[in-house]
């Protein structure tokens, strides 16, 4: 439990907390207004839908890409400058318990999840025979430049969500609640909460909230059980990259000129709900025989 117990070092009144979590929604709220400017500037006539087909083909996936992410960068950096300043967090304390941050849990669970998605798109393909409805959509200028904005601005993403929702909002919680439970609970609620308006709930239904709870439960019960939270950005940042670069679909929040377009309807919620809890469980196993977890027990 070192990781909430972060949550005491440093300054951390209320109004400190509640100026944090104004700074990240004007932060945010800035950061927007960029693509919101720039659409509006190139196409004065057209409503600037971030799921229409029309604005996408026009303003181009990649660029709305780019003004999407943007204003995760100034939440990163406006949240870690309030942490370090504000909050008197050391920079190493934002994000692990250990000593330093420890590479090889990020890149070795990015590498064996990286895999694991891999094969499990493979084998829905193998047992749908969907194969025709997945089209190869490589063209080499799109693509490089694709992969550049993700490489740069991806990762100022991830890194913003965990610290938003994994440091400032769990271990604030558990700071006030002194209940690791309730703040896992309540904070996998508000990361729901917070993919709402994403297109995917339209196209399966507000049940589909409940992948994102469970999204949310899993990776505050990781970064608690290994102190810190290297595995909690590996998973979000292959998980995000994979549906960015690699594998995209009409219906998914990110639009883009990936490897391979998926052209097949979206499956069915409970499908989805039970595919996800299965990764979520199969992942947590893995984790806890290869790092020598106890499966019940948060107090490793």
């Amino acid at each position: 439990m070192q990781f909430l117990k972060l949550a005491h070092s440093g300054n951390n009144s209320l109004r400190l907390y509640l100026g944090g979590f104004a700074l990240i929604i004007l932060s945010y709220i800035i950061g927007s207004l960029p693509l919101v400017i720039d659409a509006m500037r190139l196409y004065p006539n057209l409503n600037p839908d971030l799921d229409d087909p029309i604005f996408i083909e026009n303003y181009g996936s990649t660029r709305l890409l780019a003004g999407m992410l943007y204003p995760f960068v100034l939440v990163f950096i406006a949240l870690v400058l309030y942490l370090y300043f504000a909050h008197q967090r050391t920079l190493r304390s934002m994000f692990s318990a250990a000593a330093t941050f420890r590479w090889n849990y990020f890149f070795g669970f990015a590498f064996v999840l990286l895999l694991f998605i891999i094969s499990l798109t493979l084998l829905e393909l193998y047992i749908t025979q969907d194969f025709n409805r997945i089209a190869w959509n490589f063209e080499s200028k799109d693509f490089w430049i694709l992969l550049t904005v993700s490489i740069f601005l991806v990762p100022f993403q991830i890194a913003a969500e965990e610290l938003v929702f994994r440091v400032y909002i769990l271990q604030g919680l558990y700071l006030r609640t002194k209940n690791a439970w309730l703040s896992i609970f309540l904070s996998a609620l508000m990361f729901a909460v917070l993919h709402i308006e994403n297109p995917e709930i339209e196209s399966l239904g507000f049940g589909l909230l409940l992948y994102y709870f469970m999204a949310g439960f899993f990776l505050s019960v990781i970064s608690i059980k290994s102190s810190g939270l290297e595995l909690a950005l590996a998973f979000h940042l292959i998980n995000n990259l994979f549906g960015i670069v690699l594998f995209s679909s009409d219906w998914q929040v990110f639009h883009t000129d990936a490897l391979f377009l998926d052209h097949r309807p979206p499956s069915s919620l409970i499908l989805t709900l039970g595919t996800g809890l299965f990764s979520f469980l199969f992942l947590y196993f893995i984790l806890a025989k290869k790092l020598g977890w106890k499966l019940f027990n948060l107090q490793d």
